[in-house]
């Protein structure tokens, strides 16, 4: 009978020893579980935007997920957790500050560098706290990233130790940094190419005065033989004359509104210098010849100009494929000299002179008809 009521006893103490042991994990759970952090949405968060919205958000902190530091409860340090990661809780938070999805607007991709909540106790009733925020805004043109701008900040303070809203301190750093982009954007807007959304251009052909040595073209300045200046004596040359033209571009851009204006002059000119007509070939049919031969640039410069609209050519990097355009116009302008001389025998066959001179005169006439 003892033995068995020593049984009990002992049973006892084993389920109170078990009891003590599960209350004092709970206790300890209890201490260490984390401070969560809800952003919540009120109507003192919204930002009045109206040209982009939020495409995503990315974590990009060394230790990414839904901790955001530290604070102090009750004297203890507690982990600062948000009820989901990062980038989901700043997303949803951000979204509901700017307007929905919408193909006229800007596609803003925020990434979070640093995002960080740390407290220590100073002593009874006080603790010192911290929070510090890195962001920077791109959005992406043709799947390429353009970089806008950075925002940064910190704010140091002091609390009592007791209960404290830190959920709108951090609401309040969060709203900063997108009132700071929707300013650098208005303040951008139409001036940063960063900010073009499109591009645009636009042909300028530039006929200035004549030069000393330069005749511009013009269908109101036909050639004329005291155009042709070069060296007259042409030893071994089998042709009674040669005119030298070519084209040139110059260009420049600028933003407007949405769009980045890419300004082409054209510049279509014949040298008189190179140019050089023996005095006994002097006569309008051999001129008319040589003026072809300038109409044909004329008309390559047109080709150029269409082959850079239709072309691919982007607002990261327009400059190469104007380039490479412009030297295969080039040889398509060199071909085509070629091909009407030796069609027409250097002017000497009448019939197929004609049919260029035809042919030629329709296809000026249709581009200054457009403009």
């Amino acid at each position: 009978m003892r033995w068995i009521q020593y049984r009990l006893v002992n049973k006892i103490r084993t389920l109170m020893l078990i009891g003590l042991f599960i209350g004092l994990n709970q206790f300890s759970f209890a201490q260490t579980s984390p401070e969560v952090i809800t952003l919540g949405r009120d109507a003192s968060s919204i930002i009045r935007a109206n040209k982009f919205f939020i495409q995503e958000v990315e974590d990009k902190r060394k230790i990414k997920g839904a901790s955001i530091g530290n604070v102090i409860f009750l004297g203890k340090e507690k982990n600062a957790v948000m009820p989901n990661p990062l980038e989901k809780e700043l997303t949803a938070y951000w979204s509901y500050s700017v307007p929905k999805v919408n193909n006229d607007l800007l596609p803003l991709y925020i990434s979070v560098k640093d995002l960080q909540l740390s407290e220590r106790r100073l002593g009874p009733n006080r603790v010192a706290g911290e929070i510090k925020l890195n962001v920077s805004f791109r959005w992406y043109r043709d799947m390429v990233p353009v970089d806008l701008t950075t925002y940064q900040t910190s704010a140091t303070y002091t609390r009592p130790e007791k209960e404290f809203d830190h959920q709108k301190l951090i609401r309040q750093l969060l709203d900063q940094s997108l009132i700071h982009f929707q300013k650098w954007m208005g303040s951008n807007m139409g001036k940063n190419p960063a900010l073009a959304r499109n591009l645009k251009i636009v042909f300028k052909e530039i006929v200035p005065s004549d030069k000393a040595d330069t005749v511009f073209y013009s269908v109101k300045r036909p050639l004329v033989w005291d155009d042709f200046q070069g060296q007259r004596s042409r030893p071994g040359s089998r042709y009674a004359a040669a005119v030298f033209t070519s084209f040139a571009y110059e260009g420049y851009s600028y933003p407007k509104d949405d769009d980045l204006i890419l300004e082409i002059g054209l510049k279509i000119f014949m040298v008189k210098s190179m140019s050089w007509a023996l005095s006994d070939a002097k006569n309008n049919g051999t001129l008319r010849h040589e003026q072809l031969h300038f109409d044909i640039t004329r008309l390559v410069v047109e080709r150029f100009k269409k082959n850079l609209e239709s072309g691919e050519l982007t607002i990261e990097d327009y400059d190469s494929e104007i380039q490479y355009q412009f030297l295969e116009s080039f040889r398509e302008m060199n071909t085509e000299q070629e091909n009407y001389d030796r069609a027409t025998n250097h002017g000497l066959n009448n019939a197929a002179q004609a049919e260029w001179e035809r042919k030629i005169a329709k296809e000026i006439a249709d581009i200054y008809s457009r403009q």
